[in-house]
């Protein structure tokens, strides 16, 4: 056998140059040197396991894209909606996945919306309320659309309040100001700001009304909004109060409602005789009496159903009188509020838009 010889110098370093020496120091040489490893394109690296926030976070991303998805959808939807796409916007609702209380609040908050902002489709937006009541039909009774959409009508009902405390408090700001130039910029914003206010106003008291057609909203709720609306004289209030008379009037008044609604219209006899009002509000109270003495029955009713031209036509008139009365208001009160506008537009019979198909209310 072969005996291994290993050559080790047995002399502390620096003491002699024997054969070792340099065999060492080159082997030691060469150890030194990088080694370039062969690296695989697609090397295996060893799984962790993620931890449950890791996972609940990714769970919650997805759930957030979902609802986000579902908002898009639904703001599609509601932008395209016209006459004509009715069926077939209505087909894409009855489609959407809504099965959390996020995305059913969502999606109402944003139909809501649209709803007041544009008056002269409430009745194709409280028929989407409806359909969004059959999709949210997994969802817990406390959920319902009819609840959601309840809560969303009183908070803007109930919002003119905190609207006239602002309004009190930059009409302050604009009778203390001195320079010209502000006292013209606040008029201007505080304007705006009333316009806005009493837009919404008005869509609000539509869209309860349509709501309540469809059953979606009950008499009782009704009669509170009817109680709160008679108990301020203000002109833009009896205007809401006119037009939502216009609107849910026949629902209401039946035999047992009667001496109730014998009352309301008492005290809106008693507001056209004290003369208090604008002529234009008088008008608008005297053509809700006349109204319920030819039973609910407008005296263009002989004319039926609205065509798509007509509808459109209306909406732009709706918005032409609404920047006259901005201009008006300008012109005739730079300083004061537009509770009391007179203008000789004359008064409008806007009742529900009677349209022929989906655009009629739904049945019970």
């Amino acid at each position: 056998m072969n005996e291994l010889n290993i050559s080790v110098s047995s002399q502390p370093p620096g003491m002699g140059m024997g054969v070792g020496g340099p065999r060492r120091s080159a082997q030691m040489q060469s150890l030194s040197d990088d080694i370039q490893l062969n690296k695989a394109e697609k090397a295996w690296k060893p799984s962790t396991k993620k931890t449950r926030v890791e996972v609940e976070s990714e769970s919650d991303d997805s759930e957030h894209g979902k609802t986000q998805e579902l908002f898009k959808s639904v703001r599609s939807i509601l932008n395209k909606l016209t006459p004509q796409k009715f069926q077939q916007l209505m087909k894409m609702v009855t489609d959407l996945t809504i099965d959390t209380e996020e995305r059913l609040k969502g999606v109402i908050d944003l139909t809501f919306e649209k709803a007041i902002a544009e008056p002269n489709f409430s009745v194709a937006y409280a028929n989407i309320c409806a359909l969004f009541e059959t999709s949210g039909s997994a969802l817990s009774v406390a959920l319902t659309t009819n609840n959601l959409l309840l809560n969303r009508c009183q908070k803007e009902f109930e919002k003119d309040q905190v609207d006239d405390e602002i309004f009190e408090r930059k009409q302050k700001e604009l009778e203390a100001a001195t320079v010209p130039e502000e006292k013209q910029r606040l008029t201007e914003q505080l304007q705006r700001e009333k316009d806005n206010a009493r837009r919404r106003w008005m869509g609000n008291m539509k869209f309860i009304g349509e709501l309540f057609k469809l059953k979606m909203l009950t008499e009782v709720i009704m009669h509170i909004c009817i109680v709160k609306l008679l108990k301020n004289h203000d002109e833009e209030v009896l205007e809401c109060l006119c037009r939502l008379l216009s609107t849910i009037g026949k629902d209401l008044d039946f035999e047992k409602a009667k001496p109730r609604m014998d009352q309301y219209f008492n005290q809106m006899e008693n507001i056209i005789k004290d003369r208090t009002t604008s002529s234009r509000i008088r008008f608008m109270l005297q053509d809700v009496l006349d109204l319920r003495r030819s039973s609910w029955v407008p005296r263009r009713g002989e004319q039926g159903p609205k065509t798509i031209e007509q509808i459109h036509k209306d909406a732009k008139l709706e918005e032409q009188r609404e920047q006259m009365k901005v201009q008006h208001a300008f012109i005739s009160k730079p300083s004061g509020g537009h509770g009391a506008e007179t203008t000789e537009e004359g008064t409008t019979e806007e009742g529900t838009m009677e349209v022929e198909g989906p655009w009629g209310p739904r049945g019970p």
